[in-house]
């Protein structure tokens, strides 16, 4: 690479470097956070946000691994929430969350995803925000998760039929059987071993 060219590569990522700052990416939160915010009475597109959002990033753990789990947390909550499942957070987060997302599938932001490495800089600098906001919220969800898990762990475990456990309905049929004749069988020599009582000759 000449270096007239590497010249002008270092001058473009100062330049995109330069666009990060605190006025610009509370300038672009805002902008996301009214589109949000009219999207709160559909939750079709809600949802579908969310869902776009995951297909979005499900390729993209390298780049955004510095909010990887606080990002797949942020669209399980906005989907549970839209599914009625979870309600025990305010709308202002629900609203700001969706900003989050809604900034991630753009297009058009500060620094255009296309851009190696810097690329996804600013999707992860509107994130920040977003969970500096939300940050108790997401914990709260995360409690009522694992907490969800393992009660489903043990109804399953409870639930399990006797198929499941490696026997068969005609198994235990066949065995409930045995087990009356038995009962049967004994109750029959019981009877029969029982003396009996003298005669009385008067």
């Amino acid at each position: 690479m000449n270096k007239s060219l590497l010249q002008g590569v270092t001058t473009t990522e100062h330049e995109m470097k330069d666009k990060l700052t605190e006025e610009n990416i509370n300038a672009q939160f805002e902008k996301v956070k009214h589109k949000a915010e009219a999207m709160m009475d559909n939750p079709e597109q809600l949802k579908k946000i969310a869902e776009s959002a995951w297909e979005k990033i499900k390729g993209l753990q390298g780049p955004l691994e510095q909010v990887w789990d606080q990002l797949k947390l942020m669209i399980s909550l906005v989907k549970e929430w839209v599914s009625g499942n979870y309600k025990e957070v305010p709308t202002a987060s629900i609203v700001a969350i969706v900003a989050g997302l809604i900034y991630l599938l753009s297009p058009i932001d500060l620094i255009p995803d296309f851009i190696p490495v810097l690329g996804y800089l600013d999707d992860i600098f509107v994130l920040g925000v977003v969970f500096t906001q939300v940050a108790k919220d997401l914990e709260a969800f995360a409690r009522w998760q694992a907490a969800g898990s393992v009660v489903a762990e043990t109804a399953t475990a409870t639930d399990s039929s006797p198929s499941e456990a490696g026997v068969s309905e005609a198994e235990i049929s066949e065995a409930e059987t045995a087990s009356k004749a038995e009962t049967v069988t004994e109750s029959t020599a019981e009877a029969n071993d029982e003396p009996t009582a003298p005669k009385d000759h008067a």
